[in-house]
Parts: structure tokens; C-alpha cells; sequence
């Protein structure tokens, strides 16, 4: 028998054997390979509360570096971004979103298990230690307040021809999976925070004041420069100061476009401010001058005397109808992309050197953004006070009552004239008397709320039912002022009067408030803007002025002598 032979032999032995096997045992054969398809990933993780923690690492090929991405929930349940000096991250949404991708997330199909081909499926860990940079995937990691890992895992590329499909893999497990990500985690700081940085909507923004001084850094001077100052009309349009009425106009639709950019500042970039420098940005007391002089003039803003600053680039101000001024300085251009311009991190996952000199940038570096600094202050002066009286609550509170009793005891009064064939009742207690065949017409006369008696007067056929109010003598003004039964229109204008005051008050209560929030935000920060949004926060009076059109021929003016043409 030949070699041939003898393996048909075997091998139709060894199908025997197979088929033998399967007859009499289990009818489903488990590969140790598929043991865990179809299983949950992370089958602890139920609540996306629970999240502390959000880490995402990218490998940066053109850095050779791993970056990674943080949001972390602080002992005040407040949400930060460490790699941006704690900034506030506005997280709650987008955070239980992530944890939505990967709570029940499943193990889809099972690729294979040979570590070789990591690279080729783009589940390389990016934290690994090793020089090789391809294949490394992105690392999403999620932590409770304990520390505890929720869910760890590698993604992939994505699968060809299956959106939203990626191979993935737990760290440190060398099986890799095909599993559907419902959803991204981004890395983007501008995701992860709330990008309109003044809250101010251009219906609100009342006027706005351009000031385009410098700073002559050589010399230590402010020189002056152009400053142009527009503001609403009591009907809402918006006014040039220092026009030439024959001549020139408001460019409204310009202002009205630059309203609503000022209302939709979105900010690319933060940094801490330096210490030794107050929410107002004066400097505080007890702080090197020098030291502190020199940190802000690297991002162009420079201490004035009485520690006021000044920037490089002017102010713009600008207020609203809820009483709030902000304060924009501009300051030096930001170098650089990514990470280098949101959190001054350079591209190597180093910080910035604040030491730097500013204007060294490196050619490959673009500059397309600025530093930014914001103040904001309340001022009751740009509320309107209501011009009416402003009486105590407490009296106006008391004059309502009194009005209140004295139309009740006015249509007493008339009740009993016409019961008795005109005449009028000798005193007001003659009202509570009960007659022979009937009820009184009032059951009971209480003293006024000032304690004294409410009274009648009587002139000819009419009558009057009065309050002396708060001094108890006929007439008076203000608080002294009688509640008559023939003056409710003058008390219902008291009320109108106390309701705008109401108004008012609540309108500064509320604006103090949005200045100290607005201030809690602002206070800890410079920020960073992108240029071209700079460029067009600083308008020139060409763009906001244009020339006034002519004046219509009016058709029944006389001609002059020769303008017909003969």
C-alpha cells in the first residue's frame, strides 16, 4: 500500500471519528474562540450617572505622543476640564450620552485573537510604551467618584462598508471584536463647553462705545485713538454720536449685524490669568507689580497707574437694558493650532513657555486667533427709575385695604339712599343698624388699617367715604395722603406707580445677579478668540456710517428760471 493510500486511510478515519462524536454527543460544538460573542462588554456598568470620569487618549502621529482628553466631575459635582486649568466643561448631556455608548454595548462578532494584527485593525493601545506609532487606536475610559473603572476600550478603525462599525478591544486582552459605536467622543474642548461666552443678545445690547487707544510699549504710554460711540434711539434704531446730520447717517444694517456678532462671541481657547489680579482686572494689593507686569504683557495687556490695564489692541464696551457693562480688551495673536491655541499645550503634550517672548512665532505656526479678557459690572444708572411716587409697601399694602373697605362702604351708603328715599345716613354706623324688616346693609364697620375711623362728607345729594390715612388729618401727599371713595383712579395709579417700582427693583436685583454670575465666570480667565471674529469687533467708521441719501425733488416746488430748459 503507497504513502497515498495510507493517508486516505487516516484521514477518512479521522472524518469517521468527527462524525461518530457528533451522533452521540452535544449537537452544538463551542469554540473557545466565540465563547464570549454576543456578551456584554461591561455588564456592571447600568447607571451613567455613576461616570466621574471621562478619559479619551488619542495618539497624535505627527507628535509621536498620546493625548489625552480628561472631563472630570469635581467634590461640588461640577464638571471640569483639567487639561484646560479646570475650565468649566458643560458636560451634562453630552457626558450621559457617552455613557450611553457603552452601557450594553456588545461583543457583535469576534475578529480573532492574534496580537499581530492589532496594528492592522487600529487596536494598538496609544498608551502602550513601544516606539511604533501605527495602528494605535483611541482609549475611552470611564471611572466612578471612587476610581473604580466603569468601562475600558480600545476603538478601532472602522469596519469597510459599515458605518458606524469599528474593531475593537478590551486593554490588555488581546481579543479583538467588530462592535456598532452609537454616537463620538470627541476631543474637541469646544464641545465639551459653552461656547457663547457672554450670554448677551443683541436686542439687549443698548449701546457700545469703540476705543481704539494703543500702548506704546517702548515708551510706557496709552496713546489715544479713535473712539466711536453708537447707540439705540428710544424707538430702537440705532445712532451715531458725532454725525454730520446734512451729511451722513447710522449704517443700520451694519450695527444691527454687528449687534448680533457681539451677541455670539464663541470662545476657542482658555488660560489661567496670573495671580495678583483682581476680577476686575486691577491689581490686588500685596502683589510684585514687576512680576505681574511682565506675565500680562506676554499676552499684551499691560498695568496703567492705580493698576488699572490697559491692552494692546483697545476696548470695545458695550451695556444692556438689564443694567450690565461689559468690558472686551483685546490682547496679543495666539500661535499656533489645536491643543496649543484651546489650552497652551504644545504639540508634544507640554505646557506653553509663558516666558517665550510673544512676537517670536515660529513661521510654520499661524496666528490666527487673540487673547481676550472680559469684565462685566452692574450699574443701576443704565436701568430707567419709574417717575412715579415710590411709597412704602408696607403703606401701599394699607391704602389697598382702605380702598378695599371704602367701596364697600361707598355702596353701603348708596344702598341705604336708596332705601330711604334719597337721604343719606347721619353717621357711617348707621349702616350697621339692623331695621325692623330686614338686614343691615353692612353687617360691621372696622376701623381703617392706620386705626382711626373711616369717614363720610357729605356735600349737598353726594357723598364721600374717606381715609385719613397715615397722619389722620384731611389731605396730605405721599403717605399722608386721604383714600377717598372719589379718587380710586388716583389710588389705582399708586398701585401702577408701586408695580413699575416692583419691576424695577427686581430688574437690579436680577442684574446684580447676572454680573456676579457673568464675573464668577469671567473672573479666572483669558481667553481666546479667533482673529477673523476680532477683525470684525473692531469696525472702522467707514463700516458702521454711510452717506445720508438726498432728499426727494418735491413736485410742487417752484422752478427757477431755466431748469425747464428754455
Amino acid at each position: 500500500m503507497n504513502d497515498f493510500a495510507k493517508t486516505g486511510i487516516a484521514a477518512a478515519a479521522a472524518v469517521g471519528t468527527v462524525l461518530l462524536a457528533l451522533s452521540m454527543g452535544p449537537r452544538e460544538v463551542s469554540l473557545e474562540l466565540f465563547d464570549d460573542q454576543g456578551q456584554e462588554f461591561f455588564a456592571g456598568f447600568t447607571d451613567p450617572t455613576s461616570v466621574a470620569t471621562l478619559e479619551v487618549v488619542e495618539f497624535r502621529e505627527a507628535a509621536g505622543a498620546a493625548y489625552p482628553f480628561v472631563v472630570q466631575r469635581d467634590a461640588k459635582g461640577r464638571w471640569t476640564i483639567p487639561s484646560h486649568g479646570g475650565y468649566p466643561a458643560d458636560a451634562k448631556d453630552r457626558m450621559g450620552k457617552a455613557a450611553a455608548m457603552m452601557i450594553g454595548l456588545k461583543k457583535q462578532v469576534v475578529v480573532g485573537d492574534v496580537p499581530g494584527r492589532h496594528v492592522e485593525f487600529g487596536v494598538v493601545d496609544p498608551l502602550d510604551a513601544g516606539t511604533e506609532t501605527a495602528g494605535r487606536g483611541t482609549r475611552v475610559t470611564m471611572k466612578d467618584g471612587a476610581g473604580n473603572v466603569l468601562a475600558d476600550l480600545i476603538v478601532g478603525k472602522e469596519v469597510d462598508g459599515k458605518l458606524g462599525e469599528h474593531y475593537v478591544r478590551v486593554p490588555d486582552k488581546k481579543r479583538v471584536y467588530r462592535t456598532k459605536l452609537d454616537g463620538e467622543l470627541s476631543t474637541k474642548f469646544a464641545d465639551w463647553i459653552e461656547t457663547d461666552l457672554l450670554k448677551a443678545t443683541s436686542w439687549d445690547i443698548q449701546k457700545v462705545t469703540f476705543d481704539n487707544y494703543s500702548v506704546d510699549e517702548q515708551r510706557g504710554e496709552v496713546v489715544p485713538g479713535d473712539k466711536y460711540v453708537v447707540s439705540k434711539s428710544s424707538d430702537n434704531k440705532w445712532t451715531f454720536a458725532g454725525l454730520d446730520p446734512e451729511k451722513e447717517e447710522a449704517n443700520e444694517d451694519k450695527l444691527r449685524e454687528f449687534a448680533n456678532t457681539l451677541g455670539q462671541i464663541k470662545i476657542v481657547g482658555v488660560r489661567q490669568k496670573p495671580e495678583g489680579l483682581t476680577a476686575m482686572l486691577e491689581q490686588a494689593t500685596g502683589i510684585d507689580r514687576q512680576i505681574l507686569a511682565q506675565t500680562l504683557a506676554q499676552k499684551g495687556f499691560f498695568l496703567g497707574r492705580g493698576g488699572k490695564l490697559f491692552s494692546n489692541e483697545g476696548d470695545l464696551l458695550f451695556e444692556t437694558s438689564k443694567g450690565v457693562r461689559y468690558t472686551l480688551r483685546f490682547g496679543e495673536l495666539v500661535a499656533g493650532e489645536g491643543e496649543e491655541v484651546s489650552s497652551g499645550i504644545g504639540s508634544a503634550a507640554k505646557p506653553a513657555d509663558d516666558k517665550q517672548d510673544p512676537n517670536a512665532k515660529p513661521a510654520d505656526k499661524p496666528a490666527n486667533n487673540r487673547y481676550l479678557m472680559v469684565t462685566a459690572e452692574f450699574d443701576p444708572a443704565l436701568l430707567t427709575e419709574p417717575a412715579g411716587v415710590r411709597l412704602p409697601k408696607e403703606q401701599m399694602e394699607k391704602r389697598a385695604e382702605a380702598r378695599r373697605a371704602i367701596e364697600e362702604i361707598a355702596a353701603a351708603v348708596a344702598t341705604w339712599k336708596n332705601r330711604h328715599e334719597g337721604k343719606l345716613p347721619a353717621t357711617l354706623a348707621e349702616l350697621t343698624v339692623k331695621p325692623a324688616d330686614g338686614e343691615p346693609v353692612l353687617k360691621a364697620l372696622n376701623q381703617d388699617p392706620w386705626g382711626s375711623d373711616y369717614v363720610l362728607l357729605v356735600e349737598g345729594d353726594d357723598f364721600t367715604v374717606a381715609s385719613y390715612a397715615d397722619d389722620k388729618k384731611e389731605g396730605g401727599e405721599g403717605v399722608a395722603a386721604d383714600v377717598r371713595s372719589d379718587r380710586i383712579a388716583y389710588e389705582e395709579a399708586l398701585q401702577r406707580e408701586a408695580q413699575a417700582w416692583d419691576d424695577h427693583n427686581k430688574k437690579v436685583e436680577d442684574g446684580r445677579a447676572e454680573a456676579d454670575k457673568l464675573m464668577q465666570r469671567f473672573g479666572p480667565w483669558y481667553y481666546v478668540i479667533d482673529r477673523a471674529l476680532f477683525e470684525q469687533l473692531k469696525p472702522k467708521r467707514e463700516d458702521l456710517v454711510k452717506p445720508k441719501a438726498p432728499k426727494p425733488a418735491d413736485p410742487a416746488a417752484p422752478v427757477a428760471p431755466g431748469e425747464d430748459g428754455k
